[in-house]
């Protein structure tokens, strides 16, 4: 054996040694793996906070068995609960397989900035954990049983990562998407609010922060809008209706997104070009889409401006109601005027005048008429 492959297998041992010796294993029998965390808050007067964190958990019985149980522990802070749950725990909890972080509407009201500190420090955390508003206590979500799951937070981790797929939301609903949201300059977090109806746990729209405070919740057609404005890439579908018998639904994505900024002395305007492309899923309006051009050139006109209309509806909401950024127009004008300005951009936005251009483009019909 020549000196170079001795020296391999050297290292190679070297090597192994120090990842088994380096690591803190134990049996999976010993360990509790959180699958979701909430995060709850009860103000007991106005200096005195009570923090509740219920964690959703699976531990593994020597059958093989996975049983999910819930842990919930108070404190006055959260350091203080970490310590009073392991103090009644006969097993050590993993982090870093978390399918979702719930926070209730009281704690996002009162601020992220606790829960941030608390997720960003901890290196063990999962930062691609999906992150939610809730109505009420996030412990009733947590415990909350769906049929076919072995715990809610799979189910509510699979319910944001599908929501892609209408109402234009984007993928950008991560705890690591929140990190870089809360305070940059110009930038607004907007994060899905959930609710329990009666038919089980619901999106029904968007949670809307200034900095790291939730101050209002949009709901889910104001959300179809506010997306569609904000992001670039997202899917949904629109519809045209004259009668419940007249109507045509197209199923689309905005490919493009182009936002212009412009300053006149100290006066911003912004241009928002959407190019929407996609596929007619019912037809019960334009019969002749197949066969003739002009008509499918008509739909494309009419859609168009429907959902102009429709976004400027929202604009006007957004000034008038939610008084604040939340398409997140201020990025813009600060990357292009300039950043550290101390520039109020929620101010400046809301005075600013804004314009939307859509362009429809139908790629296909679907299988055609019957």
């Amino acid at each position: 054996m020549n000196k170079k492959k001795y020296f391999i297998i050297i290292i190679s041992v070297l090597i192994y040694v120090f990842i088994v010796l380096g690591q803190d294993r134990v049996p999976i029998e010993d360990v509790a793996v959180i699958s979701g965390i909430g995060y709850d808050i009860e103000l007991k007067g106005e200096d005195n906070i009570e923090y509740s964190i219920p964690i959703s958990t699976n531990v593994y019985k020597h059958s093989g068995m996975r049983v999910n149980l819930l842990f919930k522990e108070q404190g006055q802070n959260l350091g203080e609960v970490l310590q009073k749950r392991q103090e009644k725990m006969d097993k050590k909890f993993v982090q870093g397989n978390e399918r979702v972080v719930l926070v209730s509407e009281d704690y996002a009201r009162y601020g992220l900035k606790t829960l941030i500190d608390d997720r960003f420090r901890n290196a063990e955390t999962n930062d691609m954990a999906y992150m939610a508003v809730c109505k009420g206590k996030s412990e009733d979500f947590l415990k909350y049983k769906v049929k076919g799951y072995g715990n809610s937070s799979e189910f509510l981790g699979g319910l944001i990562e599908a929501s892609v797929n209408y109402n234009f939301f984007s993928d950008d609903h991560k705890l690591i998407d929140t990190y870089v949201r809360i305070g940059a300059e110009g930038r607004c977090l907007t994060l899905p609010y959930l609710e329990i109806t009666k038919d089980g746990i619901e999106i029904i729209g968007m949670a809307i922060f200034n900095e790291d405070k939730m101050i209002e919740v949009a709901d889910i057609k104001d959300s179809k809008f506010l997306n569609l404005l904000k992001n670039n890439n997202v899917k949904g579908i629109l519809s045209l209706q004259k009668s419940p018998k007249e109507y045509i639904d197209f199923d689309a994505k905005s490919r493009k997104r182009k936002v212009k900024c412009y300053k006149k002395g100290d006066k911003y305007s912004f241009s928002i070009d959407l190019t929407l492309t996609g596929t007619i899923i019912n037809n019960e309006m334009y019969t002749d889409m197949l066969a003739d051009l002009d008509e499918k050139k008509e739909f494309e006109k009419n859609m168009a401006k429907s959902i102009e209309k429709q976004c400027y509806d929202f604009l006007r909401t957004m000034k008038s109601d939610y008084k604040v950024d939340c398409i997140s127009l201020g990025r813009e004008a600060a990357a292009k005027y300039g950043r550290q300005k101390g520039i109020d951009w929620n101010e400046v936005i809301l005075g600013s005048d804004i314009k939307v251009n859509v362009k429809v483009k139908v790629d296909l019909q679907g299988r055609g008429d019957y």
